[in-house]
């Protein structure tokens, strides 16, 4: 950079202004005393001046669109006219980049001077070409070329000039691998122009590098402006030019998916017969058929699959359900989302599926509001009338004696209800021992009810979440489950209070009916993707899977965090696994108890633990963002049995109902006898193994057996306290089930820690026995991995199955019985807000629907509830303490819990499937709680590892630090404590390095979500335009 005085600013300030007659004076003042001017030393140093960007004058000149001042400087021959700033870019790839001079918005910029402005940017890079400037330096990948910014802001004229120069500009992409024909039609610009652009470079590709003579003729027709003609001036030279065979297969790939964005046959032929495969993925990980779907192209679609069918290995069922790779979607779903009937016609035709989930985790069909779209699926598919597809999805299960009292309540709403319909069907149950309401939303209300709580719904045609508009519901994604149920709820709360109903016995249950047809498909994708899905962790890299947010749309985000963190827990047990085998296999086979490598690899899991708890908490961020929970917020749930006093808050002075001091002394007085209860279990325990034990001669089968009835009594009393446990939250009147939910799970837990590793820390610092240490261990292991797949798993299904058996017999009975007149009568009703009472078709006791609907309602009202997450979670966090802890002892212990773990994965899983109650969906923003905890344990596992190694495991450290035969015990003991003291501050400190390097939110995260805020943004603005344009016209 060179340096300048005032005088020399001001050329440059006069240089972007455009001040030719000022820059003609300044020059000339500093060659007053040379007898040429245009040879004089200060002329040259004046103008080779740069500013701290490194831009001379010619460069601001060309970048703020100033011809003559250019042309002046290209006469005096004193620049360099290709010499670049410092990020790289000269003259011509400055006016490429604006070449205009005033500081406009170019989105409110009138069209005329937009001609006049690109007119410009024509004339100053034609004449920077035809003195001199060159293109050689831009032919390369990974920079934005010249070509790329004509296509950006579509200037036709310019990219004509620039493909005449050098054509294989368009061979080269960018950084982020895109080429200019890629950047051409971005969203804000002028389609018109812009599509033109996007033609000009198809045929410009055809003639130049396909030698197609048709489009030969026609780029010489295009050319007619141009002074100069590619093909009469520079013939020879051009079939001459090669093209690389993998970039020019690449660049056509996105040359045809443009082709068919446009929808012109002519484009696309050339393209076709070159074998460039309209299902080969190219821009963004879509295809040519993704494009054509999108913008409605049918008779393209149609020339696709037709131009295969000659093929004998092309599997037309394989090729039309091929999804994008980013934002993964078929055809089908793309040309149902934008409405195009002919293609969605064409496409079940030709056989594609319409149960596949797109990246919003729904099917083609189901993404759709379009009734015309929705009488197409009937007509096409012929599927059978399913009530729980119309939309009677939730129950609430009420007594015989409340049956007026819920009417009068289902009254109330609906006679609030003026848009739309809600509709309460009531149904005795077949042994009369209590009344089904089964509710219907229509989706007037439906709109009505998400605009007014504003709901954040999925806007696809911005492609961001946002809140809903009911006055433009069409560009919004058909709603969840998850806001179905939120609908649902809002109205019934909005009348009365389920949970107090509950709490008084006037309603026994409510709860969203299962779709036994969407259940078989996340079970079958589960299937599919499972081993994609305990790979993915390891791979560091996005989340591609969709199984994940499949089980959270349908179960909603407390499943989906419990079956993404179980899977990912069980992938990460690779790491300790592998290593544990290797080293067991090697003690076993060198008959070597005393390795040295077993404490190196007990403090490689401390290690592990940290790594492990840092990446979950970047999965955690990431599978927040594919839940859509980052717009969501976590409502504070209140109990109905709390009792709390009035108080007025200090800072709003509004009268809130809190906790009186009394009721704080509850917690400490109900904690009180839990402790002496933990105490006695966990002490009569270890009392009665310690005498059991010692029964008999210590033998391996012996302890093995010991240790078996020791698990089994630690879960028994783990269940116990459990017990106490939940009676003691009755007794403390918490206010909000979360905060219930806290305080239960530090009892749980912490009795569960205890309890399960009180035996394990006994002998590994107390009683040292490495050997008893070891078999109880994995036997606790084995054990409790049993128990738990026999709790959660077994015993359930059978249970579940016992009473599907009576319950289908009986309901067979019931349908062919002498009550079915009564019966049929009571269901005939309907309460709606429309009309008092009136017959509805859809249960007519004679069709195949109603009964299958009706057999569907009370198998799910005997499946079992939901498990209690917080005994799942604290299961599997033990296993987390137990690998973490005491692999050292044994080092089979990380393979055993990954093998439970995958079978207790497709076990819990299915029993969601099969015989869980669907939980109400919830907001979770994460796995709450439980992220504490696994830190805690993590720096208890350091120390508890270090101890291990210390008392348990002496001989493996001399092993490792080496024996000192002059030294006594005792003095080489200490030294052993000392360096494992410093091990243990040493491992804390990689504990808090790993915690600040590896950030908590993926990077791709943060820019997604900055993006999203983004065109919030933009959206907004655009709506408050809108808003202000439409007062005026209501003014005028």
């Amino acid at each position: 950079m060179h340096f300048f005085v005032h005088e020399e600013i001001n050329l440059l300030e006069a240089a972007q202004d455009g001040k030719l007659d000022f820059i003609k004076k300044q020059l000339l003042s500093l060659t007053s005393k040379q007898l040429d001017p245009l040879t004089s030393k200060h002329l040259q140093d004046a103008c080779k001046k740069s500013d701290y960007y490194g831009r001379n004058a010619l460069h601001y000149a060309a970048y703020r669109g100033h011809y003559d001042v250019v042309e002046y400087f290209l006469d005096l021959h004193c620049l360099d006219l290709n010499s670049k700033d410092n990020q790289g870019n000269s003259a011509l790839m400055l006016v490429c980049v604006r070449g205009y001079n005033q500081d406009i918005d170019e989105s409110i910029i009138k069209s005329r001077d937009k001609q006049l402005i690109a007119e410009t940017k024509y004339k100053i890079a034609k004449l920077l070409l035809q003195r001199g400037a060159t293109l050689g330096e831009y032919l390369k990948d990974y920079i934005n070329n010249p070509l790329h910014w004509a296509c950006f802001y579509g200037d036709f004229k310019l990219t004509q000039l620039l493909l005449l120069k050098n054509p294989n500009l368009m061979l080269k992409k960018n950084d982020r691998k895109q080429f200019p024909i890629d950047i051409a039609l971005m969203k804000g610009k002028d389609q018109e122009t812009q599509k033109k652009v996007v033609k000009y470079l198809i045929v410009k590709f055809l003639a130049h590098f396909l030698k197609s003579e048709q489009h030969i003729q026609q780029l010489k027709s295009l050319d007619e402006n141009m002074e100069e003609s590619e093909f009469d001036l520079n013939q020879e030279e051009i079939h001459q030019n090669t093209v690389d065979r993998r970039k020019y297969e690449t660049v056509g790939l996105n040359y045809l998916f443009w082709a068919s964005v446009l929808g012109d046959l002519e484009l696309v032929k050339p393209l076709l017969k070159q074998q460039f495969s309209p299902f080969a993925p190219s821009y963004k990980g879509r295809n040519a058929v993704h494009a054509a779907a999108y913008h409605g192209h049918d008779k393209l679609i149609e020339l696709f699959f037709e131009s295969e069918n000659q093929n004998k290995k092309f599997n037309v069922k394989k090729f039309v359900n091929i999804m994008t790779i980013e934002k993964p979607q078929s055809a089908l779903h793309i040309a149902v989302e934008q409405g195009h009937e002919k293609v969605v016609r064409y496409l079940i035709k030709i056989g594609a599926d319409h149960h596949l989930y797109n990246f919003r985790n729904q099917t083609a069909f189901a993404s759709s509001r379009s009734i015309a779209i929705k009488e197409l699926r009937q007509n096409l598919l012929k599927t059978e009338k399913n009530l729980i597809k119309s939309g009677y999805k939730y129950v609430l299960v009420g007594t015989n004696a409340s049956e007026n009292l819920v009417k009068q309540q289902l009254d109330n709403i609906k006679a609030k209800v003026k848009v739309g319909k809600f509709k309460a069907v009531p149904i005795r149950s077949y042994d009369e021992s209590c009344f089904y309401y089964i509710v219907k939303v229509s989706s007037e209300l439906k709109n009505l009810v998400a605009d007014y709580e504003k709901m954040m719904i999925y806007n696809f045609k911005e492609g961001i979440i946002c809140q809903f508009d009911r006055n433009k519901a069409e560009t919004y994604e058909n709603f969840h489950h998850y806001h179905d149920q939120q609908i649902i709820l809002s109205l019934l709360y909005d009348e009365f209070d389920l949970d107090q109903f509950l709490h008084d016995k006037l309603l026994l249950d409510h709860f969203p009916l299962h779709d036994d047809e969407e259940k078989v498909l996340i079970y079958n994708q589960w299937k599919r993707e499972k081993w994609e899905l305990l790979k993915e962790p390891l791979s560091l890299k996005q989340n591609k899977c969709r199984t994940p947010s499949a089980i959270k749309a349908y179960f909603g985000a407390e499943v989906g965090f419990f079956f993404v963190f179980l899977s990912f827990f069980t992938t990460w047990l690779f790491i300790p696994a592998v290593p544990g085998i290797m080293l067991g296999v090697y003690v076993y086979a060198t008959n070597e108890i005393n390795s040295l490598f077993v404490p190196i690899y007990t403090i490689a899991l401390a290690v592990w633990a940290t790594i492990f708890f840092e990446f979950w908490k970047r999965k955690q961020s990431e599978m927040m963002f594919q839940f859509d929970m980052h717009v969501e917020t976590e409502e504070k749930q209140t109990i109905p049995s709390f009792k709390g006093q009035f108080w007025i808050e200090d800072v709003t002075h509004k009268i809130e109902i809190k906790y009186s001091t009394r009721d704080r002394w509850k917690y400490y007085k109900s904690v009180t006898p839990l402790v002496l209860l933990a105490i006695i279990l966990i002490a009569g325990e270890q009392i009665g193994y310690y005498y059991i034990i010692q029964l008999r001669e210590r033998t391996t089968q012996f302890t093995i057996l010991c240790s078996i009835g020791l698990g089994i009594s630690i879960k028994i009393t783990n269940e116990i306290f459990n017990y106490f446990a939940r009676l003691s939250l009755e007794y403390e009147n918490h206010q909000y089930q979360n905060e219930l939910e806290d305080v239960y799970i530090i009892k749980v837990f912490s009795f569960a820690f205890l309890n399960s590793f009180g035996r394990l820390f006994y002998k590994s610092v107390i009683d040292p026995d490495a050997d008893e240490l070891n078999i109880m261990s994995i036997t606790f292991t084995i054990v409790w991995a049993i128990m738990h797949y026999l709790r959660f798993t077994i015993i359930p299904l059978i249970q579940y199955s016992i009473k599907k058996y009576f319950l289908n017999k009986e309901f067979e009975l019931f349908l062919e019985g002498k009550w079915r007149k009564m019966y049929t009568s009571q269901m005939a009703s309907i309460l709606d807000n429309e009309t008092q009472n009136q017959t509805n078709k859809s249960f007519d006791r004679k069709s195949m629907g109603y009964k299958k609907f009706l057999r569907s309602v009370e198998q799910n009202k005997i499946m079992i509830p939901t498990p209690n997450h917080v005994d799942q979670f604290t299961y599997f966090i033990l296993q987390f303490c137990m690998v973490t802890m005491f692999s050292a002892s044994s080092q089979l212990i990380p393979i055993a819990i990954l093998l439970f773990n995958n079978i207790n994965l497709d076990g819990l899983l299915y029993g969601f499937i099969t015989f869980v109650k669907r939980p109400r969906a919830e907001a979770k923003k994460s796995i709450g709680l439980w992220n504490s905890v696994l830190l805690i344990v993590g720096y208890i596992g350091t120390i508890i590892n270090c101890l291990t190694i210390y008392y348990a495991n002496q001989d493996q450290l001399n092993n490792l630090i080496g024996k000192v035969n002059e030294t006594d015990e005792s003095s080489q003991a200490l030294r052993n404590f000392l360096l494992l003291i410093a091990a243990e501050h040493i491992v804390i400190g990689i504990k808090f390095i790993i915690e600040t390097v590896i950030p908590d939110e993926p990077g791709w995260v943060t820019k997604v979500l900055k993006r999203q805020e983004y065109l919030l943004e933009q959206m907004m603005k655009n709506i408050e335009i809108e808003g202000s344009q439409s007062d005026k016209l209501k003014d005028d």
